[in-house]
Parts: structure tokens; C-alpha cells; sequence
């Protein structure tokens, strides 16, 4: 690394190839950093996004008004035409790592890793798989041959790929309870006949099982699992009172095994037994 005045860095520059270009997504520069203890850059505005890595040491970092105190494992993105400034601990210096890029995917790329116009720090997202592909990405971009953009490319993504993975497993990604709640319930209405579980549906949106069910709760007012009984039983009553099937043909149509637990779970929702309610019509 080369030294100035505020810090040790290596600094790498690329002019994305045509087939970069015309995709989603182009690197325009990258590098680290281990910071001296005068460290501070800005206040200033860049014309792309930039992620910025934290390997270790913490800081404070502002941008959009927002004052953070910013650590090891954490990212934080300075976004374009943003002022913003950040700065080191003197006595924990930083060491960073930094990719900037632009294109259409950009904006969606981030907002699957927790970064958004109004949330641009993500707290303790690095892990050892990250912070590999970031090493294996240093090497590509120090020799930065046109011919091996593709596999430049497949590096950012594998990157933004496990970076999305991390936010998820630790609910680090902003959720707005609106957009995972439809499309949980969505799920649920088209597939409650077969045999779904909670587990099954906190997998599909992305969410843990635990936070999952009391976010549900505290949004639609039951649980998932009863709400998936209620499809159930909602259409175990349009059949029954159709009188064009068997009782049996109904349960193993709604994912019961067999009949008696069908029957069972109707008796305890409904009072009467699928027979009982057949007789009564």
C-alpha cells in the first residue's frame, strides 16, 4: 500500500468494458485502506454508489443527517450525489475495504443487503465468506484485464449473493411488515391445500420462523398457523356443502393424511363433525 497523508491504501480504477456496460451492473473502482489516526475524508459527494467495508477499527460516519458510530463487520454505503464525511477512532484505526459501481441493479442489489436512500449502515454483516470474496475480487482488480470481465462480474454478484444471505439469517435488512406480509398471505392462499407449514412460509419470505409468527400476529391478529387452519376449514365448508364429494376425497384434498385427523380438526373448529354438518344441511 502506498502512503498519504491521512492513511496506507491501495487504490484500483477500472473503465467498465462495453458488455459491462450493458448489463445491471459495473464496477468503477475499488481498493483498502488501513486509516492514521488523522483519518477523516469529506465533507464531499461522489456521482456513483460505494460500499465500504469495515475489517476493523470503528469511526463515525454521516451522511443524509445521520450521525453513526461505524465498526468492524459493519458496511455502510455513501450514495451518489449525497453529501457525506466519515472519520476515524484515533485509538481503533480503520481498515477498509471499498468497491464503487453503478448500472440499473444497483438500487435493488442494495436494498437486498439493508441499504436504502434512508438506511445506508448495515451493522455486523461481515463474515469470513465476505470477506474471502472481497480478497478474491482485490486480485481480479489488480490486474484488470478487459478480456476477464465476466469473471470480475460473477465475483460482485457471488458478493452481493452472500452479503444478502448474511442479512437475512440476522433480520439485518429493513423489512416493511406490508410487503412480506402479502406475500406471505399470498403464499398461504395458493398453497394452504398442500400441507405447508409455518416453517414453509417464514423460508419463502425470507424471514425468521420466530420473528416471523409474532410479526404476523401483531399485523393480521393470529397466528400463521391459525390463519392456515381458516383457509382450511373455509374450504372444507364450500365442499362439504357442495355435496359433490366424499368426506374423504375433501380431507386428502386439503393435505390431511387421512380421515380421522381431517375430521378431528373440523370438530374442533366447527363443534360438529364433518358428518354431523353434512346431515344438518
Amino acid at each position: 500500500m502506498k502512503e498519504f497523508s491521512h492513511e496506507y491504501a491501495e487504490h484500483w480504477f477500472h473503465t467498465p468494458t462495453p458488455m459491462e456496460k450493458a448489463g445491471g451492473l459495473w464496477p468503477i473502482r475499488a481498493g483498502h485502506n488501513k486509516a492514521k489516526s488523522n483519518y477523516k475524508m469529506g465533507p464531499r459527494m461522489i456521482t456513483y454508489y460505494s460500499v465500504h467495508f469495515i475489517l476493523d477499527g470503528e469511526g463515525m460516519f454521516t451522511q443524509n443527517e445521520t450521525n453513526e458510530k461505524i465498526q468492524q463487520g459493519d458496511i455502510f454505503c455513501l450514495l451518489p450525489n449525497q453529501t457525506h464525511q466519515y472519520s476515524s477512532n484515533p485509538d481503533h484505526p480503520l481498515k477498509m475495504f471499498w468497491l464503487a459501481f453503478n448500472g440499473k441493479q444497483a438500487i435493488p442489489l442494495l436494498k437486498r443487503i439493508g441499504i436504502t436512500n434512508y438506511s445506508t449502515h448495515v451493522k455486523g454483516i461481515l463474515n469470513e465468506e465476505i470477506i474471502e470474496i472481497l480478497e478474491r475480487l482485490a486480485t481480479h482488480l489488480k490486474k484488470d484485464d478487459e478480456d476477464d470481465d465476466l469473471f470480475g462480474l460473477s465475483i460482485i454478484y457471488k458478493l452481493f449473493h452472500s452479503l444478502s444471505i448474511q442479512s437475512k439469517q440476522k433480520n439485518l435488512a429493513p423489512t416493511t411488515p406490508r410487503n412480506w406480509l402479502k406475500k406471505s398471505q399470498e403464499y398461504m392462499d395458493m398453497h394452504f391445500a398442500e400441507n405447508i407449514s409455518v416453517k414453509d412460509v417464514a423460508k419463502y419470505v425470507g424471514i425468521h420462523r420466530s420473528y416471523f409468527t409474532d410479526s404476523f400476529v401483531n399485523e393480521v391478529g393470529v397466528t400463521p398457523s391459525k390463519y392456515l387452519l381458516a383457509l382450511k376449514m373455509n374450504r372444507a365448508l364450500e365442499l362439504i356443502t357442495e355435496k359433490t364429494h366424499t368426506i374423504t376425497e375433501i380431507a386428502l384434498s386439503l393435505g390431511y393424511s387421512d380421515l380421522y385427523s381431517f375430521s378431528r380438526a373440523f370438530k374442533n373448529y366447527y363443534e360438529v363433525s364433518p358428518n354431523q354438518y353434512l346431515t344438518k344441511e
